[in-house]
């Protein structure tokens, strides 16, 4: 796989702060969960503590800490500085909140050692190359018996689109495109995570199914929030008439949903004729020992 662009990230990002919390409902939520898991690994109420935000977007998860967390020091960053002021205009009105950002890369952390006692990410790491450097680092700034807990796409997410892509190319005989996003593998996070010294690795999966009207409004959601294929040539696996069409001509045969009886993972969906997306999330909780 080529190298990941951060610079592309950033830029992308960066373009879909201003209205990113209008269209990034499935992070919020994911934000949501992964506050119930820090609390359950930190019961309330607790001494005043120092957590960290990696990623923080405009501060889903650090907003949502600081109110289940009144009395902690929260720290959040991200790549993107326009990001960050997103973030901050939030922090002008909850002036309460004990909330410092920062812009910098999750990658490289400009903390001291053994600073935090939890670090935190919500749907981050999938969009840093260097995973080893990164949990590395948070290997670094988490004290003895810290926690590191954090959520992340698993392999599985948009598997039905990487398919169509696949299936599109092969048809259209369009060889050498830029590779489709694809995410680590559980147990690739769980070695790496040992590989640094973590301890008491727990990695918990689920898969979550979103609907869309067709193939053009999953790409365009994708698009609203800044997501994409972070290669440097990535745009362009998806910026091939031909490519695009095909594709959702093959995503409406195969994954339109035509029965409102359709179920999956226990849910029943009501919406007939529309597409439906698989997102897998790995919600990780590992111990600096």
């Amino acid at each position: 796989m080529p190298e990941i662009d951060k610079y592309k990230i950033r830029s992308s990002f960066s373009k879909a702060a201003p209205r990113y919390d209008i269209f990034a409902s499935f992070q919020k939520e994911m934000a949501e969960e992964l506050i119930d898991k820090i609390i359950a690994h930190c019961p309330l109420p607790l001494a005043p503590i120092r957590i960290l935000d990696i990623g923080c977007g405009t501060g889903f998860l650090s907003y949502g800490l600081a109110d289940k967390f009144p009395d902690a020091n929260i720290f959040g960053c991200d790549i993107s500085h326009s990001m960050i002021k997103t973030a901050s205009c939030k922090l002008q009105v909850a002036r309460d909140k004990k909330i410092h950002l920062i812009t910098t890369d999750g990658g490289i952390l400009p903390c001291k050692n053994d600073t935090f006692d939890i670090a935190a990410s919500n749907l981050t790491y999938q969009w840093i190359g260097n995973l080893e450097g990164s949990f590395r680092e948070a290997y670094r700034v988490l004290k003895q018996g810290g926690g590191f807990i954090f959520s992340t796409l698993g392999p599985e997410t948009l598997r039905e689109l990487r398919q169509c892509y696949l299936d599109a190319s092969t048809i259209a005989r369009k060889d050498g495109l830029p590779p489709f996003m694809g995410f680590a593998e559980q147990d690739t996070i769980q070695s790496t995570l040992e590989s640094i010294g973590f301890k008491n690795i727990s990695i918990e999966t689920t898969n979550m199914i979103k609907t869309y009207p067709d193939m053009w409004g999953l790409l365009k959601s994708i698009k609203s929030i800044g997501a994409g294929n972070p290669f440097k040539d990535g745009d362009k696996s998806l910026a091939r008439g031909s490519i695009l069409k095909k594709m959702a001509e093959i995503y409406e045969d195969r994954f339109k949903i035509q029965d409102s009886r359709f179920k999956t993972c226990n849910l029943q969906l009501a919406t007939r004729n529309c597409i439906y997306a698989t997102y897998e999330v790995m919600f990780v909780k590992a111990l600096k020992l």
